[in-house]
């Protein structure tokens, strides 16, 4: 008896304790770790986790998960190794994981490595991340400085706000020879309930660090978003991936202000 109140009283602390946590996005920038702008690329408001299946219907795969869904946890943030699928065939394409070697659906697997009977398949994952946030890229200056601090040149430049939403999607590998990254463009919608879909304008891949990432942007004057908009959702059409992921604005607040 005495064992289950133990129990019960360090579960009600540890709560307490996640309950009481203050995020990143709340705390004044200088304070400020690694692991906090880490957590803000990864597990915020501004960014977005969806597991690749390895499977999927041949015709089309929509990944639209739930919030809470298993923690699926990645390393595919901005800088750092990804999870990666052909984005010109990802319905059918290798998936890599890249930091252990460890290969999935179609792909073996590597000689002398052998699998746990039982063990589930690892699956890639694909991140979503609101680059043009004003928190987003303050995390990035942090994460990208090499333990140099930023100065107030670059902060403030952060903070300034950007004429387009900059959607940058990590997961996917890097294009295949001949291919043009703008031609994805035509395929990514930000949309508003009530409102008509806004298609980007432009798009691009860059390598950074260990992950292929791409940005898909969209004019601001095209798509008026306010707090009052309850949710946006990001649409990616890439080959056969149909990829659908909401944001809820309510949370996406940085210093009193609506940061997209």
């Amino acid at each position: 008896m005495q064992g289950r109140i133990r129990i019960a009283l360090i579960a009600a602390c540890s709560g307490m304790v996640l309950a009481g946590a203050t995020a990143a996005w709340q705390k004044d920038f200088g304070s400020w770790t690694e692991k906090d702008a880490q957590a803000l690329v990864n597990h915020s408001p501004w960014a977005k986790q969806t597991v690749m299946p390895i499977s999927g219907r041949p015709d089309m795969t929509v990944l639209e998960s739930q919030e809470g869904s298993g923690g699926a946890t990645s390393s595919a943030s901005l800088g750092n190794p990804a999870n990666t699928t052909s984005p010109s065939n990802p319905g059918t394409a290798e998936s890599r994981n890249e930091t252990s070697g460890t290969r999935t659906s179609n792909a073996k697997t590597p000689s002398g490595v052998n699998p746990s009977p039982g063990a589930p398949e690892m699956q890639p994952v694909v991140t979503i991340l609101w680059a043009s946030a004003a928190p987003v890229r303050l995390a990035l200056l942090k994460l990208h400085g090499g333990g140099t601090p930023p100065t107030s040149e670059q902060i403030s430049n952060a903070l300034k706000p950007r004429s387009t939403y900059v959607i940058a999607v990590s997961g996917f590998a890097a294009p295949e020879n001949g291919s043009d990254p703008k031609s994805l463009a035509s395929g990514a919608f930000l949309t508003v309930h009530g409102k008509a879909a806004v298609v980007s304008t432009d798009s691009d891949y860059r390598k950074i660090g260990n992950s292929d990432v791409y940005f898909f942007r969209f004019p601001r004057a095209g798509l008026d978003i306010s707090p009052d908009d309850q949710q946006v959702e990001f649409r990616l059409k890439m080959g056969k991936i149909d990829i659908k992921k909401k944001f809820e604005l309510g949370s996406m607040m940085y210093q009193g202000q609506l940061a997209l």
